[in-house]
């Protein structure tokens, strides 16, 4: 046990979420690791799930994305530069991203146990489903020998500053592999990327089921001792759209200096005891006196929340979800802000609307709805 990741317990907290799109994630990352740099705070483990997105790390150039930037953007791929080692990686839906937030300091300055004791997390997480996975000479990660050569199935880049770690590990579990032939992942040209999915057909295991394998040898090979952390909140957002010469229109709101001073559209924290489908309805009538055909949109997110726009009384990190909705509205439909919350408002097409949205979440909203009204 010694040989892979620590043996001596470390109070933990574990943050499992769902779908985190990649810029919020390194936002996370960042308060997560300024929370756990006060050495008397618990370290933290973080299981999500990535949208499409290719991250060069430090050892990365832009060669090594194959496809033009307006091919990655009609397919829904963002790419972003990032401090972890290594080249050029993928992360998608279908893979599990856990990153280990770990204070190392006081007794525990290897960080090449801690490299081993990731891979042996996701050579155990394979060995559990069936598949004989083992590390490579001169190849970070970890490696399953198949008939087409050796095919990387979980990958490892990690990031230090005053021994404290971000990033991590990347595990493959049912991930658009075509998306890995559009770059030269991890700076290797002779070798293959494979997934349980590929490995083993039907009988891979859910995201879930492979996620739940992975966060038990992480705990264990870590030795992390969990303590209890406080579940995300919960809000909705409903995109608000009308039907206008030119095409379709979304309503946008300017929030009130004190509540931020961006545009969105309708979002609200959900109430105890009140579904998704309550709570927007609630929300459009309370901020804009509308009422309309409420669609879902397919998408649930998580974020950190920062504390300069929302006040907290202690300092552990806070976290939500969110669902979104479309709303359809009549075009003769009037908007009555609520003038606490929003100062203005206006209807733009579907390009403005994306362009005024602040965070990744509602600008993947307009998205959706732009897929939704071509299909």
């Amino acid at each position: 046990m010694a040989a892979f990741g620590f043996s001596v317990p470390r109070p933990a907290q574990l943050r499992r979420f769902g779908r985190v799109f990649y810029p919020a994630g390194l936002r996370m990352q960042r308060a997560l690791a300024e929370h756990v740099s006060a050495g008397d705070r618990p370290d933290q483990l973080v299981i999500l799930e990535h949208d499409p997105v290719f991250t060069l790390g430090r050892n990365a150039t832009p060669a090594d994305i194959h496809m033009s930037d307006d091919f990655l953007r009609a397919q829904g791929v963002s790419v972003h530069r990032t401090d972890r080692g290594g080249e050029v990686t993928y992360h998608g839906p279908g893979q599990i991203v856990a990153y280990p937030i770990c204070n190392l300091r006081g007794g525990r300055e290897d960080v090449g146990r801690l490299v081993r004791g990731l891979e042996e997390a996701m050579i155990r997480t394979a060995r559990d489903f069936g598949i004989v996975a083992d590390r490579l000479a001169g190849a970070p990660g970890i490696w399953v020998d198949t008939p087409r050569g050796p095919e990387k199935l979980g990958a490892i880049g990690l990031h230090l500053s005053r021994w404290i770690s971000t990033h991590g590990i990347a595990f493959n579990v049912r991930p658009n592999l075509d998306h890995f032939r559009w770059i030269t992942p991890c700076g290797f040209t002779d070798k293959g990327v494979c997934s349980l999915g590929s490995l083993l057909g039907e009988a891979a295991p859910t995201w879930e089921a492979a996620a739940d394998r992975l966060q038990a040898h992480l705990i264990e090979l870590l030795a992390l001792d969990l303590q209890p952390s406080r579940e995300p909140s919960r809000s909705v957002s409903a995109l608000t759209w009308r039907r206008g010469e030119a095409g379709p229109e979304v309503l946008m709101m300017l929030r009130v200096p004190e509540h931020g001073l961006w545009w969105q559209s309708v979002t609200g924290m959900m109430e105890p005891r009140e579904t998704p489908e309550q709570a927007a309805h609630r929300e459009l009538a309370e901020e804009t006196g509308l009422t309309g055909t409420l669609r879902p949109l397919g998408l649930s997110h998580s974020f950190w929340v920062d504390p300069a726009i929302v006040r907290f009384p202690d300092a552990e990190p806070r976290f939500n979800t969110e669902v979104c909705f479309s709303m359809e509205v009549t075009p003769e439909a009037q908007v009555r802000l609520e003038p606490l919350e929003h100062s203005e408002y206006v209807w733009c097409g579907l390009d403005e609307a994306q362009e005024r949205m602040k965070w990744e979440g509602s600008k993947a909203a307009v998205g959706l709805l732009r897929k939704a009204l071509t299909a």
